[in-house]
């Protein structure tokens, strides 16, 4: 196993105790569409591209899926967005040999186009694509792929198509300058577009759709006024990591670099990770690492986790600068408040709020804070102990801590 910190983990280097997730979203999947709903760093994008590597290794003929992974973070318009559709698309007809049906749902105009699929490179289909596509809306964008998707139907094997930082696609929208009024018409005909791609579905479909990001959907949608669009998506919930998961990850990255860590040392390490996600225990090990060290201590560990977090040398402070991103100044204000409370003590959010926000914000405003907190992975309702608020992890509650001036 690998000390990853930065990217999706796959195949060795995947928890072995999680691979029912990639099971549990292949079932889903092979029945309807689905949305990942997950804090961040959790592992959402981890389970897709595991998903994806074990349908690779397979021999064509045991394959059950197609599948298209578009990453979407970086689009920033609705015809960046469906100019990779679109081109990922014509991409899968080319290799299952369905350009006879490309001329037929493009139209005349496109048939020199698909009758060299086969012959030019991506890069030069990409170019053409642009100069063909460059005058197009959204509506003329919707009569080339509409056809494209649910002539899915005609393939052999299922195709999954994943939407990858959709969400966080839509956030762009708004923070490029549009207004809220555009922002909430533009995001409704995409979403109600998608929607009528999967209730146009009949028995036999074979496409299905997955969203993921590490900005919550549905969240986002309803702040909106427009969560109808999926409410016909089925959730799956990457969990928090136990106790004996994070046990096992600390001891096989130990393994694999020959690095001897006592028994009170991989405790500590342990009740650090445990709630929070694989991704968490990977920081701290790469903290002993970056030592050059190849033997550890309780006290050792301790004091180079503390460094590692008082000298940001790690890889949490996306976390805060998203707080400067996606918040405005009042609600960047209430979070900071109410993160720096919940580093001293859980605590039930409407006691929270009469205690240090009433005079600040209404409730509702309040609750919009707390949610997008949770969303953003911060924080959770902990159902354990009469749904508190509480930090994720300790990890991040250690480092707001040391942010704050707690400890």
């Amino acid at each position: 196993m690998e000390n990853i910190t930065g990217f999706p983990v796959t195949n060795r280097n995947y928890l072995e105790s999680r691979l029912f997730l990639v099971d549990e979203m292949r079932d889903l999947v092979s029945k309807r569409s689905i949305v990942i709903e997950s804090p961040r760093r959790f592992g959402k994008t981890s389970v897709i591209k595991e998903f994806i590597r074990q349908e690779n290794a397979k021999d064509e003929k045991d394959r059950e899926f197609n599948i298209l992974f578009l990453e979407l973070e970086g689009e920033e318009t609705v015809n960046q967005f469906c100019y990779k559709l679109f081109k990922e698309l014509l991409k899968l007809y080319r290799i299952r040999k369905k350009i006879d049906a490309v001329k037929q749902f493009l139209g005349d105009s496109w048939n020199a186009l698909a009758s060299r699929l086969k012959k030019i490179d991506a890069m030069a289909v990409g170019l053409e694509i642009q100069e063909k596509t460059r005058e197009y809306d959204f509506l003329k964008w919707k009569g080339k792929i509409t056809p494209l998707i649910t002539g899915l139907n005609s393939f052999d094997k299922r195709t999954v198509i994943v939407f990858d930082e959709f969400p966080d696609m839509l956030q762009n929208f708004k923070i490029k300058g549009m207004a809220a009024a555009d922002f909430k018409t533009v995001t409704d005909s995409l979403t109600a577009w998608l929607r009528s791609l999967r209730q146009i579905q009949e028995s036999g479909c074979k496409y299905q759709f997955i969203f993921c990001g590490s900005i919550n959907l549905r969240k986002t949608l309803e702040e909106i006024g427009v969560s109808k669009r999926i409410n016909d998506l089925e959730t799956f919930v990457v969990p928090p990591i136990k106790n004996e998961e994070a046990k096992l990850l600390i001891e096989s990255l130990a393994q694999e670099y020959d690095i001897a860590i006592d028994p009170d040392s991989i405790q500590f390490m342990v009740s650090k990770t445990t709630g929070g996600s694989p991704y968490y225990g990977q920081i701290i090990f790469k903290a002993l690492r970056d030592t050059r060290e190849k033997s550890f201590t309780s006290g050792k560990v301790e004091a180079i986790y503390e460094a590692m977090l008082r000298g940001g040398d790690h890889d949490l402070n996306h976390f805060h600068s998203r707080l400067e991103d996606y918040l405005s100044p009042l609600e960047r204000e209430c979070s900071k408040i109410i993160l720096k409370h919940l580093c001293y003590e859980t605590i039930y959010e409407t006691e929270l709020y009469d205690l240090l926000l009433f005079e600040k914000c209404n409730f509702e405003k309040f609750q919009a804070v707390v949610n997008r907190l949770i969303c953003e992975g911060y924080i959770i309702r902990d159902i354990n102990n009469k749904n508190n608020l509480k930090f994720v992890s300790p990890i991040l509650k250690d480092w707001w801590a040391c942010k704050a001036g707690v400890k």
